[in-house]
């Protein structure tokens, strides 16, 4: 049979995503297909099952910390690069003392030079070791003043580490199972509705259902152009790392 409605990889839509191109089908469906009788228990499921997935994400979010977890990784990142780039300067210091202090400072930082770009657990302990390495010689960092930026680091690795340990704990893992059952489901009653909806556009006329098809697939083609766009970015991102190994 002739595909009339555009595919899209659902499974590769993140949680808020799918739940909104769900939703956003559904609203559709119930302005200009509720009379259609092939679907017409399918939409009751429907509209059921994406009311699941929104209670569903509700939970999930309150659990889902990737962002806070990438943006306070960048934190420690910037106050680690910051200070070295500060401490590589001071070398060059026409006051002794501070030339001193910054060649004492970058060799603590050379045995940490690859911290960065290491996986996150493997980058936090590094961070915490880099740390409680660089607070055995505050005077060297109050000398250059580097209190604050230390601080910086500090919190930031904190924060990473808390916020992974949240992500990662038994409530976080049962949230997250139980909204990609609710996904299954939702992905299963859209497939059936949109096979119904193409054999009755095939068996009918494709023409009582060019308008609507043509909405769903406007749809279909945003998202799948986000997928794409999103796909486009972490290749970029590790493209880059890859140069920067």
């Amino acid at each position: 049979m002739k595909k009339l409605i555009t595919s899209i990889t659902l499974r590769n839509l993140r949680n808020n995503m799918h739940f909104a191109f769900m939703r956003s089908i559904l609203e559709l469906l119930q302005t200009k297909a509720a009379t259609v009788t092939h679907i017409k228990q399918q939409l009751t499921a429907f509209a059921a099952v994406v009311a699941d997935e929104d209670a569903a994400l509700d939970i999930v979010k309150r659990y889902e910390l990737t962002e806070n977890i990438h943006a306070e990784d960048r934190r420690r990142d910037t106050a680690f690069y910051g200070m070295r780039e500060i401490i590589r300067s001071c070398m060059r210091h026409f006051d002794a003392d501070k030339r001193d202090a910054a060649i004492r400072l970058d060799a603590v930082f050379e045995d940490y030079k690859k911290t960065p770009k290491k996986p996150l657990p493997e980058e936090s302990a590094d961070m915490h070791n880099l740390i409680q390495r660089l607070e055995t010689l505050t005077a060297d960092i109050a000398l250059l003043g580097l209190a604050d930026w230390l601080n910086e680091m500090k919190q930031a690795n904190s924060n990473v580490v808390a916020f992974t340990a949240s992500r990662e704990s038994e409530a976080a893992v049962r949230a997250q199972f139980k909204m990609t059952g609710i996904r299954i489901e939702a992905d299963a009653v859209y497939a059936e509705i949109t096979a119904r909806l193409e054999a009755a556009a095939t068996l009918e006329s494709s023409d009582t259902y060019k308008i609507l098809f043509g909405e769903i697939n406007a749809r279909i083609t945003e998202y799948n152009t986000i997928l794409m766009r999103e796909k486009g970015l972490r290749q970029s991102n590790k493209n880059s790392e890859n140069i920067n190994a």
